[in-house]
């Protein structure tokens, strides 16, 4: 049996260039926009009147407990009464904690 020949650097690789864009975009998906723990935490907060602090990216820091809340918003209900209820702009939110709840005397 005869073989063909074959060029002088051996048998011609595939176009990895064009194989790996096609194979990528196939097998790849785009990550979740979110994973609905976020949502689930302020559901939870929420639900069980943990006061919480905000603090701004501006430095002011907002205590109270979660109202409500969005996709891009929170409604931080005041307790101390120093001041007005607030909504919170998510993107200006630096962080955000629980805080230990007032002894009851």
């Amino acid at each position: 049996m005869e073989q063909p020949p074959q060029s002088p650097g051996g048998p011609k690789p595939k176009d990895d260039a064009s194989r790996g864009a096609t194979d990528r975009s196939q097998r790849r998906t785009p990550p979740p926009e979110g994973t609905g723990d976020e949502a689930a935490y302020f559901a939870w907060l929420r639900e069980k009147r943990t006061p919480v602090a905000v603090e701004m990216l501006d430095g002011t820091v907002f205590r109270g407990i979660i109202e409500y809340y969005d996709r891009d918003m929170i409604k931080v209900n005041r307790l101390d009464g120093i001041g007005p209820n607030v909504f919170v702009r998510k993107k200006h939110v630096r962080v955000m904690w629980e805080e230990s709840p007032s002894p009851s005397i």
